[in-house]
């Protein structure tokens, strides 16, 4: 058995993960989750996550166990006589797989811990922090992996991760009428149901491209890879630069460069999004741009948890949380931050953190207004906001009220 958990830096990773745990995060063709899966195809799951967002987990998650972290008790413990259970962190991307079976000890990578082996015994009371797995006291051994700490190392791992994952045997040289491919065809995939229209390029001497199921690239595109565009996700008229993937859903139109969209977001109109992340149910107004490169260019800071720190990348462009939207023209500040149901509409450049649930930078949305907004947005798509989906957003908003 596998569990796959949330330690105590989640905080540094929002807005991304209000609303989904951090192994829901998209970097490269999968999810951090869908990797580990990738790693195990035999193995069971179980989800280890935070108390308010275990029932949205569970309905994301239908096929898996999920049990909230402060309440990992109620996982059976095995039988003494049984393996021990390995725990991962959900932030790791691991270079290959940890051993499932063997002693007690602890994965770690530099100062970061990747996972751990543990007796039946210690389910109980599973700690998460990582100075409480170190107060064990087990062998240490270390291990090859990335570790997901801010929402930039999404964009920093993405290119890797894209010639890691975009891999398969060469096979027949296929033929689209009236595309031009620039480098080897072999480098190209289209899963079933996918379309090209004529009058598209694509540009595979950087690395491959994967066009997933349903999914859509409409003429005057143009599209470089390395890059994953996902299932059912339109590229309408729009220039991809090398480094992008697309989760399921997304409409894509203008430029867009190195960023990471985990889904369902709109950009269908002329704009620049570059070395960004953007959440799911996001709309971006027509000519909305980010600036990923500071004048200077010196390194970028971002806003996280009301401090700035230094990503020590010259390039980084902003992060958008779910739900957030920019009115046409808006301009995003090199590493801005965008909260949830954030929504920007402002003229000139926008500051370097928006807060979530804000509407410009003197007011806050209401509540039962931006639910049937995400109703409306989310009903076009054919997803349907749930119960569960609702009460996360209300106590969140509840709380973000307090705090002011």
């Amino acid at each position: 058995m596998i569990f796959i958990y949330e330690d105590e830096h989640w905080r540094n990773l929002l807005p991304l993960v209000h609303l989904r745990p951090v192994f829901d995060l998209r970097c490269g063709r999968r999810t951090l989750l869908e990797k580990f899966q990738a790693l195990y195809p035999r193995e069971k799951f179980g989800l280890l996550v935070r108390s308010d967002l275990s029932p949205l987990a569970r309905e994301q998650h239908p096929g898996l166990r999920v049990r909230p972290v402060g309440l990992v008790g109620q996982v059976r413990p095995a039988p003494r006589s049984e393996p021990f259970a390995l725990f991962i962190s959900g932030r790791a991307i691991l270079d290959k797989p940890l051993p499932v079976r063997g002693r007690e000890e602890v994965f770690t990578n530099g100062r970061e811990i990747v996972g751990f082996r543990a007796k039946p015994a210690r389910i109980k009371s599973l700690p998460v922090s990582s100075a409480r797995i170190r107060s064990w006291r087990l062998p240490e051994r270390k291990v090859l992996a990335s570790i997901v700490k801010y929402p930039w190392n999404l964009v920093e791992f993405n290119e890797p991760e894209l010639v890691r994952e975009l891999k398969w045997s060469s096979g027949r040289r296929a033929r689209w009428p009236g595309v031009d491919i620039i480098g080897n065809p072999r480098n190209l995939r289209l899963a079933r149901g996918a379309q090209v229209e004529p009058g598209v390029v694509f540009d595979l001497r950087l690395g491959r491209i994967l066009i997933d199921e349903r999914a859509q690239i409409r003429a005057r595109s143009v599209v470089a890879g390395p890059c994953y565009i996902g299932k059912g996700t339109v590229i309408d008229a729009a220039l991809v630069r090398p480094g992008c993937s697309f989760g399921p859903d997304c409409r894509i139109g203008g430029e867009v460069e190195a960023s990471v969209f985990l889904g369902h977001a709109n950009k269908h109109h002329e704009g620049f999004i570059g070395h960004a992340v953007v959440g799911e149910w996001v709309n971006l107004g027509a000519l909305t741009a980010n600036s990923d490169l500071r004048n200077d260019y010196g390194e970028v800071k971002v806003m996280v948890n009301g401090r700035a720190h230094n990503t020590l990348l010259r390039k980084f462009g902003c992060v958008i949380g779910d739900h957030a939207k920019t009115a046409i023209g808006s301009l995003l500040n090199t590493g801005a931050v965008l909260g949830i149901f954030a929504n920007w509409f402002e003229p000139g450049l926008s500051p370097k953190a928006v807060p979530d649930f804000a509407r410009g930078s003197r007011a806050r949305g209401k509540l039962n207004e931006l639910i049937a907004t995400a109703r409306t947005v989310m009903s076009r798509r054919g997803v349907r906001l749930s119960p569960d989906h609702e009460q996360l957003v209300r106590r969140i908003y509840a709380q973000k009220k307090s705090e002011v």
